[in-house]
């Protein structure tokens, strides 16, 4: 089967790639897969090119050839990627274009609750239609947080969404990370209007993260 999807992520996992979008004619959620669980199911890099030798950029409209759907308790999007066929890119779009398509989302909660942590036995007790893994989300108050340790440097993100306050998200988006990597340690008021992709990562220890 083929995938038409309106590229939204291609964020940094386990030294490669996580990759979702919403689907270019219906709107809905996809996250695209490999087979490989050394790398936690992530994309590499050479199976996410075009045929030219090209890399997809955010807001691309890529078709994207997988053998199926493979959803599992707490991620119900994802679609295993077929690598033997090089990606298609079919065209690009706006921010307005992909708001006609899939608007942002006004839940509650970014996840299930007001922390950055889901318990994985909660998610257990969830009916099938009311799991989700992905989320486009308009935050308030954005700030940037700049840490180093002596080990690394650490970019995180806070925001406001529908009155709670979320604290140090991680922040995935690497071309997004670069930026703030030049800055001193510091918290950043970020003004401009945005949009924020969040994505429910794999489970650490018995809770799952907001990415």
């Amino acid at each position: 089967m083929y995938k038409d999807i309106i590229l939204l992520t291609t964020s940094k996992k386990s030294g490669n790639y996580c990759i979702a979008g919403v689907e270019k004619e219906r709107g809905n959620w996809i996250r695209i897969i490999s087979e490989d669980d050394r790398i936690q199911h992530a994309i590499r890099s050479e199976d996410m090119i075009y045929e030219n030798g090209n890399k997809p950029q955010i807001m691309d409209i890529v078709r994207i050839k997988c053998k199926g759907i493979k959803p599992n308790y707490y991620q119900p999007e994802n679609y295993i990627l077929d690598n033997s066929v090089s990606w298609q890119k079919i065209g690009r779009t706006n921010i307005q274009e992909l708001l006609n398509i899939h608007c942002a989302e006004n839940k509650q909660f970014v996840f299930f609750n007001s922390d950055k942590y889901i318990d994985s036995e909660f998610i257990k007790t969830l009916n099938d239609e009311e799991k989700y893994s992905l989320t486009l989300i308009s935050p308030e108050d954005v700030c940037i947080h700049v840490k180093r340790w002596p080990e690394r440097q650490q970019i995180t993100m806070s925001f406001i969404y529908n009155g709670y306050r979320y604290n140090f998200m991680p922040i995935t988006d690497t071309e997004f990370e670069n930026i703030y990597l030049k800055y001193q340690d510091g918290n950043y008021n970020y003004q401009d209007n945005c949009l924020l992709v969040i994505s429910l990562g794999d489970i650490y220890e018995k809770d799952y993260e907001a990415l």
